[in-house]
């Protein structure tokens, strides 16, 4: 069987055995894709620099599992963006994470119609690293993240957040009522997230 290639963001990784890791990623069509990595903890060549961290956005080349339920074999992984200027700040970095874990907790396997979570991610770790407030982004994210789950009462206060895309975070900024609105709904909104989440049933 031929290699396949694609670009995905690295949701997830877990040591197996002792120089084996398992990759959790999204791709671009908003498709959860589970890998094996042989051999990655000790091969500088293939892996090496750590390529394979969560958030690092990358093209992965892989053998097709023989199985539905078996795992892609990686055979490659070639660095696109590491998103380096998030992993200078302590809150931005568990931020970032706390994203990944989202969107792997609802991304789905054998899911090619999800663009929308693929680009919600993608576009949130660019800005993330530039963001002067991290308050008005986590809201910012939350509120895009539950609206495209279809799971959340829109309100008035809400529509500047929803309109505005993720690279435009900043400009949510010039609204006269944005410390109010962060610090009366930042922690709820993150919460429903958070319980979202910890309940969400993907249908497998």
């Amino acid at each position: 069987m031929s290699d396949l290639q694609d670009k995905f963001i690295i949701l997830k990784k877990t040591k197996y055995g002792e120089a084996d890791l398992i990759i959790h990623a999204l791709s671009v069509a908003g498709a959860k894709k589970s890998f094996i990595a042989r051999g990655a903890l000790k091969s500088k060549k293939r892996f090496g620099g750590g390529i394979l961290e969560p958030t690092h956005f990358v093209t992965l080349t892989y053998k097709k599992g023989k199985t539905d339920d078996a795992l892609n074999v990686l055979n490659e992984a070639v660095l696109i963006d590491d998103f380096k200027d998030i992993r200078a700040d302590f809150d931005k970095l568990e931020f970032a994470l706390f994203m990944l874990n989202s969107a792997y907790k609802v991304s789905q396997e054998g899911d090619f119609d999800s663009h929308f979570l693929f680009n919600l991610i993608g576009h949130s770790l660019r800005q993330l690293g530039k963001t002067a407030s991290l308050q008005r982004f986590k809201l910012h994210f939350c509120l895009k993240f539950l609206f495209q789950q279809g799971v959340i009462s829109v309100e008035e206060w809400m529509a500047p957040f929803l309109k505005a895309n993720m690279a435009d975070s900043e400009q949510l900024d010039q609204l006269p009522e944005l410390r109010e609105i962060v610090d009366t709904y930042a922690d709820s909104i993150e919460s429903q997230v958070i319980h979202y989440i910890k309940n969400a049933d993907t249908g497998f």
